[in-house]
């Protein structure tokens, strides 16, 4: 490589269309951790939408019969792959079998959502928590997530090409990794580890037809936000519904929202038609990025 490397990423200006350009009838959506908690609520949503779905969990069993009552649920074609993302093997493994659906099926690889995480087991100081719990959070939300990019970007960005439209990334990002959650600091972290990760998806996969984004789930009620003593005051609307964060999701893999590409959303707060209009006044480089002035 023989570039000049800058520090910081220019984002590109030119995605200013609001017009849908996916076909779900003719593409694949791969989604980790899709069996349980707000990834199941994103498997069914796609499924329901017309997207062939690949739903990921650690065990093929839990994974396959999530697929299956997925399929049945909604009439969708849904396939269940055991997967752990931070396993180099089986994400290859994962790639090699993505490529037979394709051509079994003549539909393209373009969503991908990396949505398989975790948070530390306990709650307080970084030096009171269970080293071996800050070790899986960060294979899990740091090194699953690079490897699933690395591994699939370029069948995403060969997809893009065949299509003649962008393929999608869809992180879950969180508010602990923009603002910082000082009780859950291994995976506040890991989470703001993600926007640098965008960051080159973007300097490198935007004109080769890749977009990524980073959106934040809010608080849905879930087995692991419930096992979390700081969301115990949370009742009703304290929580964000699956409805809010599976519609945030569908736009964003739809197209209509690619001028955020590289960018941070937040389903309960955003949505389709407010991200719009915010689009409409023109994003600045550091809009809803992680910038640090020096």
């Amino acid at each position: 490589m023989t570039e000049k490397l800058p520090y910081g990423t220019n984002m590109p200006a030119g995605d200013s269309a609001t017009e849908a350009t996916a076909v779900p009838s003719e593409t694949i959506a791969l989604i980790t951790g899709g069996a349980r908690g707000i990834g199941r609520h994103l498997s069914e949503a796609f499924a329901k939408a017309g997207y062939d779905v690949i739903v990921t969990a650690t065990s093929a069993e839990k994974a396959e019969a999530a697929a299956d009552e997925i399929a049945e649920a909604t009439g969708g074609a849904v396939t269940g792959v055991g997967l752990r993302t931070d396993d180099v093997t089986a994400v290859k493994q994962l790639r090699d079998s993505v490529a037979e659906l394709e051509k079994s099926t003549g539909k393209r690889l373009q969503v991908l959502i990396n949505n398989a995480g975790r948070i530390e087991s306990t709650e307080g100081p970084l030096w009171d928590a269970d080293p071996e719990s800050l070790k899986s959070v960060v294979d899990a939300n740091v090194t699953g997530v690079a490897l699933m990019i690395n591994v699939f970007a370029p069948v995403l960005m060969a997809g893009a090409e065949a299509a003649g439209r962008p393929s999608r990334i869809i992180d879950l990002n969180s508010g602990s990794g923009a603002q910082g959650t000082p009780a859950y600091a291994v995976y506040s972290a890991s989470k703001a580890s993600l926007f640098r990760l965008a960051d080159s998806v973007v300097h490198f996969g935007h004109d080769k037809g890749l977009r990524i984004f980073e959106m934040a789930p809010g608080v849905v009620e879930t087995a692991m936000t419930k096992s979390m003593p700081v969301h115990d005051f949370r009742e009703g609307d304290d929580w964000t519904s699956p409805e809010q964060v599976t519609g945030l999701a569908l736009a964003l893999a739809s197209g209509t929202l690619d001028a955020f590409t590289g960018r941070y959303v937040r389903a309960g707060k955003d949505s389709e038609e407010s991200l719009l209009a915010e689009a409409a006044d023109g994003l600045s480089d550091p809009t809803r990025r992680l910038v640090l002035g020096c």
